[in-house]
C-alpha cells in the first residue's frame, strides 16, 4: 500500500479530473464499464482556515462536476470520454498584511478522451489524450490551455483486480512540459476490502489518491486515503501578478463514510485535515514571484456519485 502510494504521488500527472475523488477513466477501466456506461458525480468540499507563513490567512470552497462514459467501437476496442468542471472559491483574509489577495475564484474545464484495445481477456493497451482550461474568472482563457497525453498498458487478473501503467506528456502554464507516470490500481485483497490507487492531470498540476476501505455492513463503507494536489492556473489583470500564474500545493488525508444508496447511487460524506500547504505566484512569464506555505487546516465534504 505505501509503495503504490508513493508511486502515484509524483509532483505532475497522470489522468482525469479537477477533483478530490478519482472517478473518470479509471473507473470505467477497473470494472463499471461492464455494468454501467455512464458514471457521473458531483462534490463539494470546504478546506478550512489557516494562517499563512508570510501572514493573513485562507479559506477554500471546493465545488465540481463530472461525467464518463465508455462504449464499444468495434470488437475488443473501446472508446471512453470524461468532462469536468469546477470552481475552487479562495477566502483570502489579509488584514494587517497591507496586501491584497492574489487571486480569488479558479475555475477548471477538462475534456479526456481515451482508446483502449483488448489484446487478450488480460491485457490491453490505451492511448489517450487531455484538454483543460485553468483561469482565474476574468482571465483570458485562451492562456489557460493545457493538454497532453497518455499511453498506458492494463493488466486484469479478475474482478479483484485490475491496474494500468503508463506514462503522460503534459504541458504546463508557462512552464515546461512535464512527462510522468500514470497509474491506476483497484484491488480488493479480501471479502468486503478494496484498496484503490490513481494518479490524474488536474489544472496543470496533480491530482492523486491512495485508498484503503472496508465494508462493514452491506450498505456502509469506510475508508482513509491520502491525496496529492496540485493547481496551477492562469491569473487575472489585476493585482500583484497581472495575468500572472498562481499554484496551489496540498495533501489532504481523509476519511470517507459511504452509503450506497442504491446498485447505481452512492454518497460519500468526507472529514481530514490538509496537510503540506503551499501557495506559488509567477509573473506573465512564469518567473515566480512568491511562494509561501500555510498550516494544516480542516478539510469536510460530501460527494455523490451515480452510474448507468
Amino acid at each position: 500500500m505505501l509503495a503504490a502510494a508513493l508511486l502515484a504521488l509524483p509532483l505532475a500527472a497522470a489522468r482525469a479530473q479537477e477533483s478530490d475523488e478519482l472517478i473518470g477513466e479509471d473507473l470505467v477501466a477497473d470494472g463499471a464499464a461492464e455494468q454501467f456506461t455512464v458514471v457521473g458525480a458531483g462534490g463539494f468540499v470546504y478546506q478550512g482556515n489557516a494562517d499563512i507563513d508570510g501572514g493573513g490567512s485562507l479559506q477554500v470552497y471546493r465545488y465540481d462536476l463530472g461525467m464518463g462514459g465508455r462504449t464499444e467501437l468495434v470488437d475488443r476496442l473501446h472508446w471512453g470520454n470524461t468532462f469536468f468542471f469546477g470552481a475552487n472559491d479562495y477566502d483570502f483574509n489579509t488584514r494587517g498584511t497591507g496586501g491584497a489577495a492574489p487571486w480569488n475564484t479558479i475555475l477548471n474545464m477538462r475534456l479526456g478522451t481515451k482508446l483502449t484495445y483488448d489484446l487478450t481477456e488480460v491485457w490491453g493497451l490505451s492511448v489517450g489524450g487531455v484538454f483543460m482550461f485553468s483561469p482565474e474568472t476574468g482571465a483570458d482563457w485562451g492562456n489557460s490551455i493545457i493538454g497532453g497525453g497518455v499511453v498506458a498498458a492494463e493488466y486484469r487478473h479478475s474482478k479483484a483486480f485490475f491496474a494500468s501503467l503508463g506514462v503522460t506528456v503534459l504541458s504546463q502554464i508557462e512552464d515546461d512540459p512535464i512527462v510522468t507516470p500514470a497509474v491506476a490500481v483497484n484491488w480488493l485483497p479480501a471479502e468486503d476490502w478494496t484498496v484503490r490507487v490513481g494518479s490524474v492531470p488536474t489544472s496543470g498540476g496533480a491530482a492523486a489518491a491512495a485508498e484503503a476501505s472496508y465494508r462493514i455492513i452491506e450498505p456502509i463503507e469506510l475508508g482513509l486515503a491520502v491525496l496529492y494536489q496540485q493547481r496551477r492556473f492562469r491569473l487575472d489583470g489585476s493585482g500583484r501578478a497581472p495575468d500572472g500564474v498562481g499554484q496551489d500545493n496540498s495533501l489532504p488525508v481523509r476519511f470517507r463514510v459511504g452509503w450506497n444508496i442504491n446498485d447505481n447511487i452512492s454518497l460519500n460524506g468526507l472529514g481530514g485535515v490538509v496537510l503540506a500547504g503551499n501557495l506559488e505566484l509567477d509573473n506573465q512569464n512564469g518567473r515566480q514571484i512568491a511562494s509561501e506555505d500555510y498550516d494544516p487546516a480542516a478539510y469536510v465534504g460530501l460527494r455523490l456519485v451515480g452510474a448507468f
